[in-house]
Order: C-alpha cells, then structure tokens, then sequence
C-alpha cells in the first residue's frame, strides 16, 4: 500500500507539471506588448557599383599566355598601356625597360634561362601609380 501511494504521488507530480508547462506554452504564444508594433523586414538591393574608368592605368598582356611552355630561349612580350607609361619587363636573371608606342603598343624581346622563369611586367604611368601582371614561362626542348 506504502508503494502505491509513492507511484501516484510521482504520477500526480508529472501530471502537474506536464499541465503547468502546457499553460505556460500557451500563455507566452498569445502574450502580445502593447505599444510594440511588428517589425517589417525590407530587402533592399545595392546598385551593382559602376566600373571604374582604368584607362588611366591600362597594362593588358597579349603574349606571352600565362603557364606557356616553349622551346625557344627567346620570347616576345607585347601587350597594351597609355602611351606615357614606362614599362619594366623583370626575369630572374634581368630587367628591360621600355617605352610603349604612340598608340599605347608595346614588343619587347626577352631571354628566358631554362626551366621555369616568372616575368613581372610592370607598367609605371605619370602619376606614379603602378600595375603590376605576371606571367609564368617555362623553357623546355621535350616533346610532349
């Protein structure tokens, strides 16, 4: 008898709290703030920004392609700029400076040493500002 009371003591406790957990359910999902008004999300688009004008600052490289393999030790450089610019064509081993054409065109000649060679081309224009692309040449006679 002493048994069953405990049971159905823990029964009605669990019951009690089970009804009290429901009524607070219930009471916090109807509960409003006076005064508080719903707040409204707005989705606002950002303009997709102009381009900005980079002709002041052109350096577009035509040759050599990046990751070129060749099988000779010379190998032309020529690409794009303003027409004021000075060019600095940079190896390991060393640096070309030239003056791009009237039209902004430029060909220079450089001499690779075997293996993998990183030229820097770099183009200084009048306002001191500099722009900077680099390429990856590999010399190599196997065919592949």
């Amino acid at each position: 008898m002493k048994a069953e009371k405990v049971v159905l003591s823990f029964v009605a406790v669990l019951i009690g709290l089970v009804a009290a957990g429901v009524a607070f359910y219930l009471y916090q999902a109807t509960k409003t703030i006076p005064g508080e008004q719903p707040k409204k999300i707005a989705i606002v688009e950002s303009p997709t920004p102009a381009p900005l004008d980079d002709s002041a600052h052109l350096l577009k490289i035509d040759k050599p392609k990046d990751e070129t393999v060749s099988d000779k030790k010379l190998i032309t450089v020529s690409g794009k700029t303003v027409n004021n610019a000075s060019l600095i064509v940079s190896t390991e081993d060393a640096d070309q400076v030239a003056k791009p054409a009237s039209n902004g065109d430029f060909t220079l000649t450089v001499t690779i040493p075997d293996g993998t060679t990183i030229l820097q081309i770099t183009a200084i224009f009048p306002d001191g500002t500099e722009k900077k692309i680099t390429r990856t040449v590999t010399f190599s006679t196997e065919s592949f």
